[in-house]
């Protein structure tokens, strides 16, 4: 078998202001397979963030994330498998030390040959202590 290369990108795009950010990141990669009978996957993911600062404590996140799979086996083309994620979440800084944290998760996940697809939604909270 002969050498064989195996590109990577990845990519970001930042701005900030006063009181919001926003960022763009992408990546492209070649990992490991995710169906059966594959022997390579190429993976494109993009995504973009944005917080922004309601009040001097509580700030806001939303992001929207795209991830794409190609899989090729020894033959050609084995299936595509795509997956959209929404994030949103709140933080509010209590004091120097603590932060609470509450945030939202909605993933779909479609179908890739036999396998089926998927949707769910997750819900996150939390205290944060920082010394």
């Amino acid at each position: 078998m002969g050498n064989m290369a195996n590109p990577y990108f990845e990519s970001s795009l930042g701005y900030v202001s006063s009181n919001h950010s926003l960022s763009w990141t992408t990546s492209y990669d070649f990992e490991a397979p995710t169906a059966a009978g594959a022997t390579t996957t190429q993976t494109w993911r993009t995504g973009l963030t944005l917080t922004y600062g309601l009040t001097s404590r509580i700030n806001s996140t939303a992001g929207v994330y795209y991830h794409h799979d190609e899989n090729t086996g020894g033959t050609g083309p084995i299936g595509t498998q795509d997956s959209f994620d929404l994030t949103l979440g709140l933080r509010y800084t209590i004091n120097k030390h603590f932060t609470l944290h509450l945030d939202y998760n909605h993933t779909t996940l479609g179908s890739l040959g036999s396998t089926p697809g998927y949707s769910r939604n997750t819900y996150f909270g939390g205290l944060t202590y920082t010394y």
